[in-house]
Formats: structure tokens, C-alpha cells, sequence
């Protein structure tokens, strides 16, 4: 062995798995020539490494940056009160989780950076860490990699128009990587009851015929939910802002003729319905999302990676004119698609060394109309854009360093038909950046290991950012800013991870994000709710991480992390702004958990989570202060029955029970504690 194996954490809390379960067996696996890679690994050893790092199975000590591992059978474990793939991350260090609501959107922060700064990624094919994180099914994931520090070189960023616009790997990116190999048959049947009639049930199977493997699920919910915004404000309800939810995917996986050459297809539609709690407050959202992949072991040591995704989103919501009336003004309807693509070659060659490279692209459509009872509709916006990325990294072992280097060469391109309702004095923006990464680790020895990092990041101002979402001054959305400029990015860190014994693992990561003509989301208006993006200088993160996490046995195990971050944007310009805090990110974070085996064979895990002070906005004079405060939620699980043929557990979630009606930006709260009981059977 050319490395000595940092030893397994075997542990069972999901939001603290570390980067680290590799055994010596699977590290062998990986030096193996890619010809005969897939052919010998088994799905277990196979679930040992990690691919977000180079698109390729590593194992984890040969990664310079840090990766927090969650597997399919820790995901089962986390409550996921607002049914979002964000609140999977919500006890990992460096994370804030700021989910709305069930009905919206995560808008937290990432190393001290706000929420469009950590990309999202399924199967290595980027996504809207926005929308899609509430629509996708968590039971088509096999495992989160949440890859920690920039990665601008190897991933584009995702050119969404909705919600804050385009989302770049600067502080991280979240790869959801979906079940493939389907070794083992399994039927599953899940129901389920809680808080506020809220019902929910599920169908899935998986098994496999020759050499396709295949995974079908269906699912519904539907809930009269409960008021989740302040009383008084533009979310004020008169009725249950009730909803439904169906979600319906497939997957498939075809062996050609070799385990290592295969094609496989991915696809889920969510149908997402209800209203926010108000006559004329409706909302339909349709959400399409594709994945079609190619890998191919063409020679002993060239492996290659062809991947094309669509993902379309179709929202339309109905708005009144509260408080002054509850007759409806318009509808708004939001089309957008984007048509991801990525081709990467990857050749292991020498001792260890690991060449990337390959070329990725984006082509992005969206569309925005006004419907009005007495006028028709009005075409908003229309925009489109494009990008294209070249890129090649190198990784190399030697002894007990692996270096790691890279670039990457972006280029986008926008066309905008109409901004506003109008057509734009400027009709195209075209922005070209060459971005850099590196990155070392030193293997001191089995059990102790220090890394470090830095890569560069770009970002344009999206369509929605420029032309606005308000068509009228009553209108809750964004108000315009034409006057955006692109703003670019490095990002830095420094860490150690220890594990001085098989059930005791230390990881010590700090951080220091830095972003000229930072583009930031402030709120210039609370009745309606009314934000715009402006340049605000320039914007500066630094913070530390903390982990700890201890199992000493199967039946329990505990953990505990720490988050400090200082910002500061710098506006000399605007005093209101100058010398002000990143807007979303919370100066401490804090996160402990334990996992336990009670008697009557009865499984709990508890998770405490700590939010310091954050704010809204750079504006001194317009922003709000929020946080300071904890929250815990359990989940308790028992099986019923279980043998060789059968499965039935019974699933218990208590969420926030200390009742913390807390208030979050954009006149959202938490509705407090709430309950859910659910019934599995499995076969």
C-alpha cells in the first residue's frame, strides 16, 4: 500500500458520518486498473468511496478536501419535518438549514455564505439547490456526499433564473449520488399520520432481471398544514393553507456487455398543489426531472463519463391584493428549463495519479407571464442562456502527500427578449473566467491526517435579478437591479482529521471565503415582501469548524460540532452597508446528537440544534436580526416484526418539542411542535 488507511468511524448518527470509512480492502479495490474496477468491487466496498472529489471512486484519505458522508440507512433515520433534501444537512458543521416551510424553499448559508453558494448536485449533474430540494425523493438516494470547500473546476455552476439565480461551488458542493446496482429484491409499503391531518403513503420496488436493475416509487401526501407566517404580515391566513404532494420516479440501470460499460436513466416528476392559506393564495407546481448516463471502461486505464439532464419547473401562483382586499390580482407562471451536459475522461496512471479533465454545458429557457382577471396575460420575461466549461485536474500520490491541481475555462452567455414586461436596452451579456484550484493532504500517520485548499469561483447576475419578478408596487417579489455586475470569488481552508481510536474521530476545518462585487439579496420592503439584489462590494467569511463524534458500540453513539464565522461586507461607498454582516449566516452554529438502543428493542436518535444571530439584509437601516435560539427533534423507531421474510417498523418523529415558534425572514415562522407516526412493511 503506497498510504497508510485512515481507520473506519463507524458510526450511526447520519449528520456527523465522517469522510472516513475506508477500509484496507476498499483502498486496494481503488488502485485496481479501471478495466477491472467495477468487475471485482462489490456494492458494499463500492459504498466505502467516495466520487464527488474526481467524478471516480476514491477512497477518502486520498481526498484533499473534506467529504461528510451520509448513507441510505442514516437518511432513514433524520426527521425531515418540511419533507426537504436540505434538512438531511441540518446537523452538519459549516450548514445552516433555513427551510421556510413545507411549500418553500431552504435560504440558509454555507461556510458563512449565503444560500446560492453551495451547489447541489445528483449524480454529479448539478440541480437547483432551491427547487429541487424540495421536490426530489429522498428514497432514490443512496448516499449524500457533502463535499466541503470550493470546487469550481470540476463542477459548472447552475444557471438558474428562480429564486436568487445562478449557485456556485465556492463554499461546497452537495452531491445526492441515486441507487444503481440493485443486488438484493426488496417491495416496500409506507403509511403514515401527523400533526395538522396531515396523511401521507408510499409504494416502491426494486429488483433486477439479467442485467438491468430497476427501482419504481410512487408516493403521496397531502396535509391541511397550519399558518406558517407572522400575524399580520403579506403570509396572514384566513384558512388552512392546505397542500398535496405526489411524487412519482424511476430508475434503471443496464449492464452492456461488461459489469463496467453501462447506461442508465433517471426520472421523477413532482406535482406539488395547494394554497397558502388564503382564497385567492393557490399555487401548481410541475417539476420534470431527468438524468441519462453513460460509463464506459474503454481501455485499462481510461474511464468515460457522458451525462445529459433536463429539469423543468412550471410554478404558477395566484396573488390578492391583502390586506385591502382577497379578490385575486394575477397569476404568476414561471417556466424554466435546463438542459445540463457533461463529458469527463478519467486516466489513472504512475503510482496513484489521477488525471480529470473533460468539458461541460448548460442550456438554460425561462419564461415569466402575468395573467390579470380583466387584461390576459402579459409576458414578463423572457430570457435565455448558455455556458460552456473545459477543465482537467491532476491528482498525485507520493508517499504520504497527495497534491491536487486544476483549471477550468467558463464562458456565458445571456439573451434577453424581455426584462420586466420590457425589452431591455441590453439585449445579450457575455462573461468569460478562468478558474483555479488546489489542494494537498499529508498522511501523517493512519490515524492522523492535515489538508488544505483554495480555488477561485464566478458568478453573472441572473435574468430574474436584472429585470425583477414585480409587475406592480403592491406585488411581493424582486424589484430590478439592471445595473448588476458579475462578482467572483476564492475560497480558502485548512484542516485536520484525527481518530485516535476506532470509536473516538476529531475533525478541525477553518475557512476563509472572500467575494468582490458580492451580489446580495436585500429586503427593501416588508408589506408587500420586496427584495433586490445589489452589488455590495465586497464580502469576506471567516470561521472554523468543530467535530466530534464518539461510537463506541452499534447500540450508541453521540456527536457534537461547533461553527464560528465572522463576515463582513465592505462598502465604502454606502454607509449603511459598509462593515455590515453576510446576510443568512449565522454567527455560531452548534449541533449535538445521540443515538441509543432503549429497551423493547426500540431505536432513538435526538439532535439539538443551535442558531446564532443572522440577519436579512446588508442595510443597517432596513434589516431584521434573527436566531438565538435551539431546537430539538427525535425520532424513535422499533421493527415490529422481522425475519428472512419480512419486515414491519414502526417510525415515530417528535419535531421541535420545545414548541419554538421562531420567526425567519420574509415574515415566515415555525409552526411549532408537531408530530408524525408511520408504518413500513418490507418484503
Amino acid at each position: 500500500m503506497i498510504f497508510p488507511r485512515i481507520a473506519p468511524a463507524l458510526l450511526l448518527m447520519p449528520a456527523f458520518a465522517s469522510a472516513n470509512p475506508v477500509s484496507r480492502d476498499a483502498a486496494a479495490i481503488e488502485n485496481l486498473p479501471l478495466a477491472g474496477f467495477v468487475e471485482v468491487t462489490s456494492l458494499e466496498q463500492l459504498g466505502n468511496l467516495v466520487v464527488t472529489d474526481t467524478k471516480l471512486g476514491q477512497s477518502a484519505d486520498t481526498v484533499t478536501q473534506r467529504i461528510v458522508v451520509l448513507r441510505s440507512e442514516e437518511i432513514e433515520r433524520l426527521p425531515t419535518p418540511n419533507r426537504n433534501l436540505a434538512e438531511l444537512m441540518r446537523h452538519t458543521s459549516g450548514q445552516f438549514v433555513n427551510v421556510l416551510s413545507r411549500n418553500d424553499a431552504n435560504w440558509g448559508s454555507y461556510a458563512g455564505l449565503g444560500p446560492k453558494y453551495n451547489s447541489y448536485l445528483l449524480d454529479g449533474l448539478p440541480i437547483d439547490a432551491f427547487v429541487d430540494a424540495m421536490s426530489l425523493d429522498s428514497a432514490a438516494i443512496e448516499r449524500v456526499e457533502v463535499h466541503k470547500g470550493p470546487a469550481s473546476v470540476l463542477y459548472s455552476n447552475y444557471l438558474s433564473m428562480d429564486f436568487v439565480g445562478n449557485q456556485t461551488p465556492l463554499a461546497g458542493t452537495t452531491n445526492f449520488v441515486l441507487k444503481d446496482r440493485i443486488d438484493t429484491p426488496l417491495t416496500r409499503f409506507s403509511a403514515g399520520a401527523g400533526a395538522w391531518a396531515t396523511f401521507g403513503g408510499s409504494a416502491y420496488t426494486q429488483g433486477k432481471t439479467g442485467h438491468l436493475s430497476y427501482i419504481l416509487s410512487a408516493g403521496h401526501e397531502r396535509s391541511d398544514y397550519t399558518p406558517y407566517g407572522l400575524p399580520g404580515s403579506w403570509l396572514q391566513t384566513t384558512q388552512s393553507p392546505r397542500y398535496e404532494k405526489d411524487k412519482f420516479f424511476l430508475k434503471l440501470n443496464q449492464a452492456l456487455d461488461r459489469p463496467d460499460h453501462t447506461l442508465s436513466l433517471y426520472y421523477q416528476h413532482t406535482f406539488h398543489q395547494g394554497n397558502m392559506g388564503r382564497p385567492n393564495r393557490d399555487f401548481g407546481h410541475h417539476y420534470d426531472t431527468l438524468n441519462l448516463a453513460y460509463n464506459n471502461t474503454f481501455a485499462t486505464n481510461w474511464h468515460l463519463q457522458l451525462k445529459y439532464g433536463e429539469r423543468r419547473y412550471d410554478r404558477n401562483f395566484a396573488n390578492d391584493a391583502f390586506p385591502a382586499s382577497l379578490a385575486l390580482v394575477n397569476n404568476e407562471n414561471t417556466r424554466q428549463t435546463i438542459r445540463p451536459l457533461d463529458l469527463t475522461l478519467s486516466h489513472r496512471h504512475g503510482q496513484g495519479a489521477l488525471l480529470t479533465l473533460g468539458v461541460d454545458a448548460q442550456w438554460v429557457d425561462y419564461e415569466t407571464d402575468v395573467r390579470r382577471p380583466a387584461a390576459g396575460v402579459t409576458a414578463e420575461n423572457r430570457a435565455q442562456a448558455r455556458s460552456t466549461g473545459y477543465f482537467i485536474q491532476e491528482k498525485i500520490q507520493l508517499e504520504q502527500w497527495i497534491l491536487r491541481g486544476g483549471v477550468r475555462r467558463n464562458t456565458l452567455e445571456h439573451d434577453y427578449a424581455l426584462l420586466g414586461g420590457n425589452i431591455p436596452a441590453t439585449t445579450s451579456a457575455r462573461w468569460s473566467k478562468n478558474l483555479w484550484s488546489l489542494g494537498t493532504r499529508y498522511n501523517m500517520a493512519p490515524e492522523l491526517a492535515f489538508y488544505a485548499n483554495a480555488g477561485s469561483s464566478f458568478m453573472a447576475p441572473a435574468a430574474k435579478q436584472i429585470g425583477g419578478t414585480v409587475s406592480s408596487p403592491a406585488t411581493s417579489g424582486e424589484l430590478p437591479n439592471p445595473g448588476l455586475r458579475p462578482e467572483s470569488g476564492i475560497g480558502r481552508d485548512l484542516g485536520m482529521a484525527w481518530q485516535p481510536t476506532r470509536a473516538l474521530a476529531v475533525d478541525v476545518r477553518g475557512f476563509l471565503n472572500t467575494i468582490g462585487d458580492a451580489i446580495v439579496t436585500n429586503i427593501v420592503n416588508a408589506a408587500p415582501s420586496q427584495v433586490r439584489s445589489e452589488n455590495a462590494g465586497s464580502a469576506r467569511a471567516l470561521g472554523f469548524e468543530l467535530d466530534a463524534r464518539y461510537a463506541p458500540s452499534p447500540d450508541f453513539s453521540l456527536f457534537a460540532n461547533l461553527t464560528r464565522t465572522h463576515t463582513r461586507v465592505k462598502d465604502p461607498s454606502s454607509a449603511d452597508h459598509d462593515g455590515t454582516e453576510i446576510p443568512f449566516a449565522p454567527a455560531e452554529l452548534a449541533n449535538a446528537g445521540l443515538s441509543l438502543r432503549l429497551p423493547g428493542n426500540i431505536r432513538a436518535s435526538a439532535y439539538y440544534h443551535w442558531i446564532g444571530r443572522y440577519y436579512d439584509s446588508t442595510s443597517r437601516g432596513g434589516r431584521q436580526a434573527f436566531g438565538h435560539f435551539g431546537l430539538v427533534n427525535a425520532r424513535l423507531y422499533t421493527d415490529l416484526i422481522h425475519n428472512t421474510r419480512h419486515e414491519v417498523r414502526l417510525t415515530l418523529d417528535l419535531n421541535n418539542l420545545t414548541d419554538r415558534q421562531y420567526r425567519m425572514p420574509f415574515d415566515f415562522r415555525d409552526p411549532g411542535f408537531n408530530a408524525f407516526v408511520g408504518v413500513d412493511v418490507r418484503y
